[in-house]
């Protein structure tokens, strides 16, 4: 799947809802139309795609590289494509929130999911050398799953230093293990995009370093890209028309910052020179963490006056995790999430921190999760207070249910579903949707402003219908009590991996 979806980045979350809601023709024509295409290439991709087109473009040269639209894969492959690269966030739709909203719904398997089988079905996949990387690749790591899926190759990891020494090593025809796993790249050895990204997502930073054990991204190193590329691949942006942009990082405000305190010259410097880039019509930044926003109060109006003075806009919006009201969860989970405050203080934190990117237009797509290990009534009911005290900012709290994945420290443990779920996370997921329903109209508003009549219509008559839908189940939940019968995890959980 790619797509700019209509109405802004959060929509691509819609790609985790189950198939049957609504009709796949409006869906895919309406929510997420195909990205525009020019000589069968993408003129926008997925971000972590640009990247490796750019290695492997470096290496190989850049005509013999292309990004393609799964659409028009069979139109471009010819007898000199040798190897299919593909990347993704979600393979088999097993990640949170996809497992989440399938496991609730329980009425067909996501779209991530049917989308991905529908490329992996296609006839070239199984007559050239098909290689997986990506957030997801862990998912399709099993030798019995590539076989049946026409997978020769999985890299996981990073693959700027690892996808062209692969790919070189196929071409000449050496034997290598299926499942590789990728080199770190120090930040000069990340390579500046040559092309158009989904929603101008322009990478600033890679790793977090607070080890929150659930958590990829804490896995990895943390670096910083120099003003130069990251101004580079704005301006890569703006060249094809993708003139709003978003800065990609664990945290914007650690932009070069060497622990936990951030640092205020090299930040803003970061952002004086991106909102000088000529033609840049908005900024904003993919995540940021409560902590720091809390720490350093200044900081942020000084980022937020600086975006706000040189553009023409007078909101931006971020996500952000606050993951749990339980101080204990935090200190045996996320020591690192509160710092340089102790874990006692967490609950504060969010509730100051959720008000000062209020007070400065800031909006938060927000997520708690259920079910993290050892998870006691007393941790998911301090949860509820925490939301409850949140209610009137604007923001959208996403619950969502703990997974096992490839990665984190707590990669092991046993991932929580809808049949593990007791009254308190029913009510706890119950007071998520009612703030996010409260807060709706605000949000809509704010998007009708910024588009046409048309698409603002659309949006505006979708969000009603799902509100709608939901209001019954939300006071249900409430109280604590399911909205479904089923005591059993949906039988759409768990993908039913076909053979190709």
């Amino acid at each position: 799947m790619m797509s700019r979806y209509r109405w802004g980045i959060f929509v691509g979350f819609s790609t985790c809802m189950p198939q049957g809601i609504i009709p796949d023709w409006f869906y895919f024509s309406i929510f997420a139309p195909p990205v525009r295409r020019r000589a069968g290439r993408a003129v926008y991709a997925d971000y972590g795609l640009r990247i490796v087109e750019a290695a492997l473009a470096a290496a190989f040269g850049p005509d013999e590289v292309a990004v393609v639209h799964p659409r028009d894969l069979e139109k471009v492959v010819g007898s000199r494509t040798e190897i299919i690269g593909i990347g993704g966030h979600d393979f088999l739709g097993i990640n949170p929130p996809t497992s989440e909203f399938v496991d609730l719904v329980d009425i067909g398997p996501p779209y991530n999911r049917v989308k991905f089988f529908e490329l992996m079905r296609q006839p070239v996949m199984k007559e050239k050398t098909v290689v997986v990387g990506g957030k997801a690749a862990w998912q399709v790591a099993d030798e019995a799953i590539m076989d049946k899926l026409n997978i020769d190759y999985v890299l996981l990891g990073e693959g700027e230093l690892t996808a062209p020494e692969l790919f070189k090593a196929i071409l000449a025809g050496e034997q290598l293990p299926r499942i590789l796993e990728g080199k770190e790249p120090i930040a000069e050895e990340i390579p500046t995009i040559r092309g158009a990204t989904i929603h101008g997502l322009v990478e600033v930073s890679r790793g977090c370093g607070r080890g929150c054990s659930f958590c990829t991204p804490t896995m990895q190193l943390l670096r910083f890209k120099s003003l130069e590329r990251i101004v580079r691949d704005v301006q890569t942006n703006i060249n094809v028309g993708q003139c709003a942009i978003s800065l990609h990082s664990e945290d914007l405000l650690r932009y070069g910052a060497k622990g936990i305190a951030p640092d205020e010259e090299r930040l803003l410097t970061l952002i004086d020179q991106v909102t000088a880039v000529k033609g840049l019509d908005s900024i904003g930044t993919s995540h940021i963490a409560l902590a720091s926003v809390y720490h350093n109060p200044e900081l942020l109006r000084a980022v937020t006056e600086r975006c706000y003075s040189a553009l023409d806009q007078d909101w931006t919006g971020a996500q952000t995790g606050i993951e749990t009201g339980s101080a204990r969860l935090i200190e045996k989970h996320m020591r690192g999430k509160p710092l340089p405050s102790p874990p006692s203080q967490w609950p504060e934190i969010v509730v100051q921190a959720f008000g000062l990117l209020d007070d400065l237009h800031w909006f938060n797509a927000s997520t708690v999760i259920n079910g993290l290990p050892g998870e006691t009534e007393e941790d998911v009911l301090a949860t509820i207070e925490l939301v409850e005290n949140l209610k009137g900012t604007s923001s959208l709290i996403v619950p969502m249910n703990f997974v096992s994945m490839h990665g984190p420290i707590l990669a092991n443990e046993e991932t929580f579903t809808i049949a593990k779920m007791k009254p308190v996370h029913w009510q706890l997921m119950g007071e998520c949707l009612d703030h996010n329903l409260s807060i709706l109209p605000q949000l809509i508003h704010v998007y009708m402003t910024r588009t046409d009549f048309a698409k603002s219509w659309l949006l505006r008559t979708a969000a009603n219908y799902m509100a709608s839908k939901l209001k019954g189940y939300v006071t249900q939940m409430k109280r604590g009590e399911p909205p479904t019968d089923r005591t059993e995890a949906s039988r759409w959980f768990y993908p039913d991996i076909p053979e190709f």
